[in-house]
């Protein structure tokens, strides 16, 4: 039997050029493929599936539509569990109907963790939670769970105790492993380390399917983060190869299968001259720093003529300051005409208006609307 392995679609994320819909629509395409191509029995997705616990209706009809699909269409069982962030309560609403349907939501941990059993393989969920949620169920013990390793401890200790050491035993677990590398889009990781955990609390299973981290790595040989199938992020994200992995329960290999991106991802420097006669990335997301110039919203514009995929623009510091001077797209859609305004003079004439001369600007602006209005 054949399993996917797959996480951190992060359904919703916010670009300010438009929405990255499209590029995980891009995904879910290729996904359906090699489910077909690799005869996939099942399909693990470890977490994160959304952005936000909070996300918008194009996300939800997106993961509506690629469940139906994997699913329905398909016919192949798939096992969610929430990230940190996802909405567990929102993702595994109606759960025992998904059940009936193929599709095994787990939301939020349980004392006793029961398994997916499909084939010859056992797969146990345990979703993102936090040390007070297994205190919860072992008050007796709170002093022996003074961290999240322990706590997580105690929930494999607990399946370790009942599992079947015939079938094969698999855990999917959204966690941060201490030895795990990280990239500029592991936000949360970043900022929780206290909540990570070693390798050694999965020891006994088959095989160990991880979320949360999104930089595709093997911790063990058969602990894996499939990482996220879309690069989220500039930096190191830009030359990692995306993938997805394929567990097999009989052979116990493990495949990994590369994924095409949408939209690649690059970081360019080099004069305005040099920049401007690159070839073949118009259809990148590129960040781009300009040696010779000043990032402008006049540069910004010409280079975007060429390149629409600008996210972030950096150049040279105005004369006299040694700050680097940028500008990213998320600014630009935050700019009002009063920016605008306030933003050109300090680029073109290194002037910055008086708080009174700024009222002064919005009064005419206003002036001319009340105006344009009356016709």
């Amino acid at each position: 039997m054949r399993i996917l392995h797959t996480s951190d679609w992060h359904l919703g994320m916010p670009l300010k050029l438009g929405t990255m819909i499209a590029d995980q629509q891009y995904f879910l395409d290729q996904l359906y493929s090699i489910i077909e191509e690799y005869d996939v029995n099942a399909v693990i997705c470890a977490g994160d599936i959304y952005d936000s616990s909070v996300t918008n209706a194009e996300a939800i009809e997106l993961y509506s539509s690629a469940i139906t699909k994997i699913c329905k269409e398909l016919g192949k069982k798939m096992i969610v569990i929430a990230g940190n962030h996802d909405s567990g309560a929102r993702l595994a609403s109606g759960r025992e109907l998904l059940e009936m349907a193929g599709l095994y939501v787990s939301g939020k941990i349980v004392k006793d963790t029961r398994p997916v059993s499909i084939g010859n393989a056992d797969i146990y969920p345990i979703p993102f939670f936090n040390r007070d949620e297994v205190i919860a169920f072992y008050p007796d013990k709170k002093s022996e769970i003074p961290s999240q390793e322990a706590a997580t401890k105690v929930l494999c200790d607990h399946i370790r105790e009942s599992m079947d050491p015939s079938r094969v035993n698999i855990i999917v677990s959204h966690a941060f492993i201490t030895s795990a590398e990280l990239s500029d889009s592991d936000r949360a990781a970043q900022v929780g380390q206290a909540t990570s955990v070693s390798k050694d609390v999965f020891d006994g299973f088959d095989y160990v399917a991880l979320g949360h981290i999104h930089k595709p790595q093997a911790i063990t040989e058969t602990i894996r983060y499939s990482g996220s199938p879309i690069k989220y992020s500039f930096g190191a994200e830009e030359t990692q190869v995306k993938q997805v992995l394929i567990y097999d329960t009989n052979s116990k290999e493990i495949t990994s299968v590369a994924l095409n991106m949408l939209h690649d991802r690059k970081s360019l420097s080099g004069t305005y001259e040099e920049i401007s006669v690159m070839d073949s990335i118009e259809n990148c997301y590129l960040k781009v720093t300009v040696t010779d110039r000043i990032a402008s919203l006049e540069l910004l514009s010409e280079l975007r003529e060429k390149f629409p995929c600008i996210l972030e623009l950096y150049g040279m510091a105005y004369e006299g300051s040694g700050a680097e001077t940028s500008i990213t797209i998320d600014e630009l859609t935050k700019l009002d005409e009063t920016d605008i305004m306030i933003r050109f003079l300090e680029e073109q004439y290194h002037f910055t208006p008086s708080k009174d001369q700024i009222n002064l600007y919005k009064e005419v602006v206003k002036s001319i609307g009340e105006e344009a209005d009356l016709g």
